[in-house]
């Protein structure tokens, strides 16, 4: 790279996380030219460097990038001597694709070395094309946001990468780490996930058509979320305490996944299907998601639903501001759109419609209604002061 960000200039360590297939490995080697690089995915080199994590440890010579850390993190205390050496920012670049295994050892020993970074696949942005239809919209969202599959995907082949992911990567990465004996219970609870991707969850009532208990259901949850599948959404309250005891919405990061297991096998089915509206939230927290992951920056993605059953889609939180945000894919009716001045805080900025209808960055006032600004749902910049 280049040039350093300001805010990993403190890191000596850049640790990448996200799940499989999206790039990390290509993105590091293609910017890390001169750098050594240790794939642990590979099982040879793996066995060396967890039977023997010392003498491999002693081998390693920055900068470098090692690939899969959560599969050898006895390799971190090297990691951390080499770090300690020099302190020159991205000396050494880890990549993992579990993050509580990923993450457990790193806190332990790198903690103040490393910057936490995350790579979640393509955006709309990322794939650099103009999106002329809402047909095109919804290829789009179907074809995911794998860089293998981009773009325009046949079916056939779509169809295929889809099942190989989920069998090689979710079913064994995740069963591995669960050590889940109810192999058929699990395959069932993905599909169930992926039709209530934009939904309010209930962990008893997931368990139930599953086949387990809500406490399985909700472990099972966490694992997905670590494994950078899915991630729940929390209510918003003024009271942050709060947050964590109400529903929570269900979000897959990848809609193209989630199309798979739910058995929607052509974009016209997400186009033209009953829940094609989740289908364009769920896209929309992806992009929100990505938006600031990939910036190296953070934010708080909440949502709003008050006692009258009246809700904002997301309420994203930026450097102590909030910027309500509806999805809307269709024909957007404005008297359909919540009051917003019932709820808004004092640091709260203009309420914005995400709507694919609209192609201007800046956007224009909704007819009739003077507290929600029409814009386009690939222009993102607003949420760190652009245009």
């Amino acid at each position: 790279m280049q040039s350093v960000p300001s805010q990993l200039a403190l890191f000596p360590v850049w640790l990448f996380l996200g799940p499989r297939q999206v790039g990390k490995s290509s993105l590091l080697k293609r910017y890390g030219t001169g750098r050594r690089y240790v794939n642990l995915d590979d099982p040879q080199t793996r066995a060396i460097a967890t039977t023997d994590p010392i003498a491999f440890g002693r081998g390693l010579e920055p900068p470098l990038i090692i690939d899969e850390i959560q599969y050898a993190p006895q390799l971190l205390s090297s990691v951390k001597i080499l770090a300690d050496a020099t302190r020159t920012p991205g000396l050494i670049w880890l990549t993992g694709s579990q993050e509580f295994e990923a993450l457990r050892g790193v806190r332990e020993s790198l903690a103040g070395r490393v910057a936490l970074l995350n790579l979640l696949g393509l955006s709309d942005e990322e794939k650099g094309r103009e999106i002329a239809s809402e047909s095109a919209l919804f290829s789009s969202i179907w074809e995911s946001t794998f860089p293998r599959v981009f773009p325009d995907p046949t079916e056939p082949a779509w169809d295929l990468y889809m099942s190989s992911y989920v069998q090689t990567y979710i079913e064994r990465d995740v069963r591995e780490l669960l050590g889940v004996q109810k192999r058929r219970e699990f395959e069932v609870f993905l599909k169930i996930c992926a039709l209530r991707t934009g939904q309010r969850v209930n962990f008893d009532e997931l368990g139930r058509d599953a086949g387990v208990s809500g406490v399985t259901a909700k472990e099972w949850i966490s694992v997905l979320e670590d494994s950078y599948l899915l991630r729940l959404v929390h209510p918003y309250h003024s009271n942050r305490t709060k947050r964590l005891v109400k529903q929570p919405k269900l979000f897959f990061l990848d809609m193209g996944i989630a199309a798979y297991l739910a058995g929607w096998r052509s974009a016209e089915m997400l186009r033209l299907g009953p829940m094609r509206g989740a289908v364009y939230e769920t896209h929309i927290f992806g992009q929100l998601l990505r938006y600031f992951k990939h910036r190296a920056l953070d934010a708080e993605i909440t949502y709003l639903r008050s006692k009258d059953n009246e809700e904002i889609d997301f309420l994203v939180e930026h450097r102590g501001r909030v910027f309500p945000i509806e999805a809307k894919c269709g024909d957007v009716r404005t008297d359909e759109l919540p009051a917003v001045a019932k709820f808004r805080e004092p640091n709260w900025s203009i309420a914005r419609v995400l709507t694919p209808s609209v192609s201007d960055p800046v956007g224009h006032i909704a007819p009739a209604r003077n507290d929600w600004l029409l814009c386009s749902s690939r222009h993102l910049g607003f949420l760190t002061g652009g245009r």
